[in-house]
């Protein structure tokens, strides 16, 4: 489709260039792989699923317990909100403004989300009882000033229909203005009207978004304007906090006779170190879930590290178990993770019997014949008769075997844990020392938790009887309710557990129970506990230690450009680049900034141009195409010449001169689209005192 467009239109201030899809782009999106040598053609795509799936997996379950750490906290809010108007204190010389505050540094973006739909739409099928409030959200850049807090609050009711219908835009010059709190107050009493709500039983909630970065004397002033409307308009704000509950931010912030306008009712959210221990044990210590990646000891460290130190949000740390499941697959063996991942076996024969894929196959094939899958003595003779179906079999005979380790790895690891709780709760405080949960888990996966749990047992032969018959009640309990096949595959141990549980029954002798079961536990415990690195192709499965990307959770912006802009071929795959020489390939926006690095303060622009062109004529030159005119003087140095033969080179003239006012033109456009982009970039100031020079804003040695 033509699109006419007339760029000589001095009051045309916006082009509008549609896309086709026709366009001669590269359409091939998949990113090149960083081991190509041991890779194949699909391997980055096929990897980009199974760690969509991988993290799907992983998500879903977070989300889940997320949502049950919100659960009891909205039920805690919807229920204070219901019940904001109706359990006032008699006596009270004027009413009071109901206020929520919501304290926890780890919250989720969604918990106010579920709260919102809590009040809005969800329905008590019991009772029958429809949430009908209406909520708005107000934020930091909302409130800048009184005027722009009434207005958003105000708005973010008025705007919606008082019978449910579609959002109403109201003409100003026929209503009152959007900040004055008459209008609401006006459009409550058409919604109570249009719902036959005479008893006013519609709550008008506002959510109040990072609460400390309001500033006090506009919140002060909102809140005493709100204050002087209610019970009129029956106005309740949740405030989300993230400062500690003691001492409060309210309290100590705000003077008292604004405090005495407020009912402020608290609703703490659990720890924020509970709730990463807690996720984190339920994600990839649960026996009864198995993500398809098992996370190690580094990331747990850093997570642990980045939740305390730096942000205490859920949010950020699933961008960490995000981030470290992007980094796993970039292995190319990590393809194989998910079972079935490169479809049926015929399907896997077909993708991994092209020659693009051989490499992958020896990097395969060499893994496979150097473990333990393979028995030492048929090392000389399996090598001639393996196929792409037997060593797909292989990988899957790993996948069970390193599948099973860590279910009964868990196991164990849950144990240890509920061992070392009912000691806790008998008072036998020398079990917790200064490990944290996260430190047991990554002494577990190093396969360094003796000293832990050697202690543990030495401390079971020493609980009295009563204490003992508890303790073994305990460990019994906890058998009968794992899995299954667990339980197939801890049968001894499971049979000593309940010889000693019924060697008590029987008033045996305390001390000699004690002692065997200790040492039962303890040699299970040595069994189970191991580093799941002595698995087969573990790799595959596992993290391991390989270092976190810290880098793309805490970038420096600053140092990326300034290296993308002075070496961008690092940024560039091979197959993109032209020719040999670095200069030959350089975006004109790095030609630029070559010329930006070694001028003074004050930029000539003109200057800064020229150099742009010479720049671009050499390399022009240097890849054989034709010579064109100093476009600085416009002229050519032809010596004249008579008849037939000056016509002819007049001719060649003009033309040559035709080209160099199209090269002109497109190297003046190329100049001022990269001029922008390091405008955009905030490398350039503009000055008042000199119109064709521009102002450096970096002079650090970007080295």
């Amino acid at each position: 489709m033509a699109v006419n467009i007339d760029l000589d239109d001095i009051n045309q201030t916006t082009v509008y260039i549609p896309f086709h899809d026709s366009d001669d782009v590269n359409t091939d999106t998949t990113p090149p792989s960083l081991f190509p040598e041991r890779d194949f053609h699909q391997g980055c795509q096929l990897r980009f699923q199974a760690c969509r799936a991988a993290w799907g997996k992983c998500l879903k379950r977070m989300q889940e317990l997320i949502h049950s750490l919100h659960a009891p906290v909205v039920e805690s809010v919807v229920e204070q909100v219901k019940k904001s108007y109706m359990d006032e204190l008699p006596g009270l010389p004027y009413p009071e403004l109901p206020v929520i505050s919501v304290t926890s540094s780890s919250m989720s973006s969604s918990l106010f989300d579920e709260i919102s739909f809590q009040l809005e739409e969800n329905t008590d099928e019991l009772f029958e009882d429809t949430n009908d409030h209406f909520v708005t959200h107000v934020f930091p850049s909302d409130c800048t000033t009184i005027t722009g807090a009434m207005k958003t609050i105000v708005s973010g009711f008025v705007s919606r229909s008082p019978t449910g219908g579609q959002d109403i835009k109201r003409k100003p010059s026929t209503s009152l203005a959007t900040y004055d709190i008459a209008l609401l107050e006006t459009w409550y009493r058409a919604v109570c009207d249009a719902r036959d709500d005479r008893h006013h039983r519609s709550r008008l909630i506002v959510i109040m978004h990072d609460f400390e970065q309001l500033e006090p004397q506009v919140v002060q002033d909102m809140f005493e304007i709100c204050s002087s409307y209610i019970p009129r308009l029956p106005l309740v704000f949740i405030l989300a906090l993230a400062s500690p509950p003691s001492p409060s931010y309210i309290r100590a912030t705000y003077p008292h006779a604004m405090l005495a306008l407020l009912r402020v009712r608290d609703c703490p959210f659990p720890l924020a170190e509970k709730s990463l221990h807690n996720i984190l044990l339920e994600t990839f210590f649960d026996p009864t879930f198995e993500p398809d990646i098992m996370i190690g000891p580094t990331t747990i460290d850093f997570a642990v590290e980045f939740f305390t130190r730096h942000s205490s949000s859920l949010d950020g740390l699933l961008s960490i178990l995000q981030l470290a499941h992007m980094k796993h697959f970039e292995e190319p063996l990590s393809v194989l993770a998910p079972a079935q991942a490169l479809g049926w076996s015929k399907d896997a024969a077909q993708v991994l019997l092209t020659p693009d894929a051989f490499p992958f196959l020896d990097a395969l094939f060499a893994r496979v014949h150097g473990s333990t899958l393979i028995v030492p003595v048929e090392h000389a003779t399996s090598w001639r008769s393996a196929t792409v179906d037997s060593l797909l079999s292989s990988v899957e005979t790993a996948r069970d075997i390193f599948r099973l380790r860590v279910k009964l790895f868990r196991v164990a690891f849950r144990l240890i844990l509920c061992v070392r709780q009912f000691m806790l709760v008998h008072e036998r405080k020398s079990v917790q020392g200064d490990q944290t949960v996260p430190d047991l888990m990554c002494l577990a996966l190093r396969g360094r938790l003796g000293s832990v749990y050697g202690h543990l047992c030495s401390m079971i032969k020493t609980l009295p009887a009563a204490q003992l018959e508890d303790f073994a009640r305990v460990v019994h309990d906890f058998f009968e309710d794992i899995l299954e096949d667990v339980k197939a595959e801890e049968n001894e141990v499971i049979s000593r557990v309940e010889t000693a549980y019924k060697m008590l029954c029987r008033d045996a002798t305390t001390q000699d129970v004690s002692s065997l079961l200790g040492d039962w536990l303890s040699e299970y415990f040595k069994l189970r506990i191991v580093a799941l690195e002595d698995a087969p192709l573990w790799d595959i499965w596992y993290t391991g230690s390989t270092p976190f990307p810290c880098e793309l959770i805490n970038p420096s912006p600053r140092a990326s450009i300034l290296a993308g802009l002075i070496h961008p071929h690092d940024y560039i795959s091979p197959g993109q680049l032209n020719g040999d020489d670095e200069d030959d390939d350089l975006p004109d926006i790095s030609i630029l900034f070559k010329g930006y690095l070694e001028s003074a303060k004050m930029i000539n622009v003109y200057d800064w141009f020229e150099s742009f062109v010479v720049f671009l004529e050499a390399r022009k030159r240097r890849v054989g195409e034709t010579r064109i005119a100093d476009v600085t003087s416009g002229t050519s140095r032809t010596p004249s010449k008579k008849g037939k033969q000056k016509q002819a080179e007049d001719k060649v003239i003009d033309e040559d001169t035709g080209e160099d006012e199209e090269w002109l033109v497109e190297v003046q456009a190329r100049f001022i689209h990269a001029l922008q982009e390091l405008d955009y970039l905030g490398f350039i100031k503009h000055t008042g005192r000199k119109a064709d020079h521009v102002m450096r804003t970096v002079f650090d040695s970007p080295e």
